[in-house]
């Protein structure tokens, strides 16, 4: 059978409690469903905008809904009369199939009715020879009639003309009559993109015209029925079904982790944990940030939770798209045009929720001095307590080196302190160098166990303020002095240095200003001089500042690049490169050890930080193990040398 469509005319009569009647024009298609037409944007039939698995074939969707109520399908053609998709949406108030035996008689109808409310219902019809048959009313459609009474509908199979009536009887009446008149329409390309240029918001009109409508019923003063819960049964699409389709059809994937709506209802890979959407906000979250950045506001805020592990859950989700074969496209038009009417069918439109009151607004052009000691302070003001809490008792906030399988985290600490001492060939009376000196690990043991004179310098005033606690404390004010200072300050100094580190700070540089940092570490030392350099690295294709949630919530205005970039920068500046260790797979355990320490000790954290820093932290720190653990990130330790005058 060749597809076809009618132009039709649609009439709603209502007789109670007030007379309305409402006649719009519109066009349907009438279609086989083994022999649909080639999907267009102006013309498509989706199992999602229909009964069933979204994942399955119409067809195969209407004989399960058959086989569910006890009918064995005839195994003749299932023809469909509806709206096609166009433009990314379609509502359909009635959807009619007519399935066939195998020798061409109608065996079955099945009525597909939705609702404005995301709702829909299928009732099976047993129709005469003429078309004509009964069932009971089972769904809620206008907000103005309750659920009783029942329909008779006049649905024979559509010719050369369309005549299609429902009418709702109750007690004593009938209150209400649809109709549909129409005749055949050719259904060529021209013949769609004409009609989709003369209406080229079809779909939406439909829905919008019922709104009006309602609204005009509503003025006259109707009493509104009670909407009742409605089941989520075969014939409506649950919340978890709809976000399902809405990931499909914009990722072409299935969902990689199994989610949990408000609804109750749950849907995609069975196994491991669960992503839990609370309310119609989060989708909010979504909608006006679409992307890892939504995703996160929406965790942090509470909005999405996840139910089990969390960092299970990211490699779950990560692995599904590294097996797929498809690449991750931007959203269009098209699919922004699908999420919103899915919001709209969930009740989710409204406008952008809040941020959380933790995510970092800086101000003033990126990497100039006032903003990098925002940036620092946001991520490393947070307080000493907090940092006290997360990390060992050295208070190294970077990559341990591990040289024994199970060893404690101070351990390994110490481990890469002394690492770096022995690399600079630190030995008593020399003169040390810390840029980013954190909360004084290196400088502090370099000074106790090498006897060396070091200097930190800082941009967070809550390091500084800890680093001079413990010079105190330990009787180091001879030998080790901390500054707030920016690293650019270093070279106008004109002070010189045996030895200087920076470890894990020049992530916090910038592109731009990176040539200018290693030209401070290389100027700040003495001819012959060494330089170790600790410092994340990224793969190419992998985003500079981390990606969204990084860089609004953890590291603003943070820059990786790829080692070998890190490398000659550091050539250029004058340095020979002398050394390199990858420690990739030391972060791994160094940060599943903060993991650990933060979920044993979640009230301490929460009743701290709050709950939204806490959940903050809890993300960064999966997402970061993840990171590592698959090599999308890398942390190296370079080893360079200032040429004295001889090379």
């Amino acid at each position: 059978m060749k597809p076809c469509r009618y132009r039709v005319e649609i009439g709603h009569t209502r007789v109670e409690p007030v007379r309305h009647e409402v006649r719009t024009r519109s066009l349907l298609w009438f279609v086989d469903l083994d022999e649909l037409p080639r999907p267009t944007r102006l013309a498509s039939f989706e199992a999602r905008d229909h009964l069933g698995d979204p994942a399955r074939s119409l067809r195969a969707n209407v004989e399960d809904f058959l086989a569910s109520r006890g009918v064995e399908p005839a195994g003749g053609r299932i023809t469909m009369l509806c709206h096609a998709r166009s433009l990314g949406y379609v509502f359909n108030p009635l959807t009619l199939y007519w399935c066939h035996d195998h020798g061409g008689a109608v065996d079955c109808v099945v009525a597909e009715v939705h609702n404005t409310y995301g709702g829909r219902h299928c009732y099976l019809l047993r129709p005469d020879d003429a078309g004509r048959a009964e069932t009971a009313k089972q769904f809620y459609v206008s907000p103005f009639y309750p659920v009783d009474g029942f329909y008779r509908m006049s649905v024979p199979e559509p010719g050369e003309r369309l005549a299609v009536t429902i009418t709702l009887h109750r007690p004593g009446a009938r209150p209400f009559t649809a109709s549909m008149r129409g005749v055949r329409v050719p259904a060529t390309s021209r013949a769609v993109r004409a009609a989709a240029l003369r209406h080229p918001l079809a779909s939406y009109a439909v829905r919008a015209r019922i709104t009006r409508h309602g609204i005009a019923l509503w003025r006259k003063g109707i009493p509104i029925q009670p909407r009742p819960p409605q089941p989520d049964t075969e014939g409506r699409a649950s919340v978890a079904d709809r976000l399902e389709s809405l990931v499909r059809s914009l990722t072409g994937r299935d969902l990689p982790v199994r989610i949990r709506a408000w609804d109750g209802s749950e849907a995609g890979a069975l196994g491991g944990p669960v992503l839990v959407v609370r309310n119609r906000r989060a989708l909010r979250h979504l909608l006006w940030a679409p992307g890892e950045l939504g995703l996160a506001r929406a965790y942090v805020s509470g909005d999405l939770d996840v139910e089990g592990n969390l960092a299970d859950g990211l490699r779950q989700a990560w692995e599904a798209v590294r097996r797929s074969p498809r690449s991750i496209a931007p959203i269009g038009a098209r699919g922004r045009v699908s999420a919103i009417a899915t919001a709209l069918r969930l009740g989710a439109l409204g406008p952008p929720p809040a941020a959380p009151a933790c995510e970092a607004r800086l101000r003033g052009p990126v990497h100039s001095r006032g903003r990098d000691r925002a940036a620092i302070a946001h991520h490393y003001d947070l307080s000493n307590d907090f940092y006290a809490l997360l990390l060992d008792e050295t208070m190294a906030y970077s990559s341990a080196v591990f040289t024994t399988p199970g060893q404690p985290l101070a351990e390994a600490q110490r481990a890469k302190l002394e690492a770096i001492c022995s690399r600079l060939d630190l030995r008593p009376g020399m003169r040390l160098l810390d840029v980013g000196c954190g909360w004084g690990s290196l400088i502090l043991h370099a000074a106790e166990h090498h006897g060396v004179h070091a200097v930190g310098v800082t941009l967070s005033a809550q390091q500084r303020d800890h680093v001079a606690k413990q010079v105190a404390e330990r009787g180091l004010a001879d030998r080790v002095e901390v500054r707030l200072q920016d690293y650019r300050e270093i070279a106008a100094s004109g002070e010189r240095f045996d030895a200087v580190a920076s470890i894990e700070m020049g992530e916090h540089v910038g592109e731009g200003n990176y040539p200018r940092y290693a030209a401070a570490l290389f100027t700040a030392l003495v001819p012959g001089g060494s330089l170790v350099l600790q410092q994340m690295s990224r793969k190419g294709d992998a985003a500079p500042g981390g990606g969204a949630f990084i860089e609004r919530y953890i590291a603003p205005d943070m820059h990786m690049r790829p080692l070998p970039q890190t490398l000659a920068h550091l050539e250029r500046a004058g340095f020979e490169i002398r050394q390199v260790q990858a420690l990739r797979e030391h972060y791994v355990t160094t940060v599943r050890h903060w993991i650990d320490t933060l979920e044993a000790r979640w009230p301490d954290f929460v009743a701290l930080a709050g709950e939204q820093t806490a959940r903050v932290w809890r993300l960064y720190l999966a997402g970061g193990a993840l990171s590592f653990e698959q090599g999308r990130m890398g942390v190296d330790q370079i080893l360079a040398r200032r040429p004295g005058p001889t090379g």
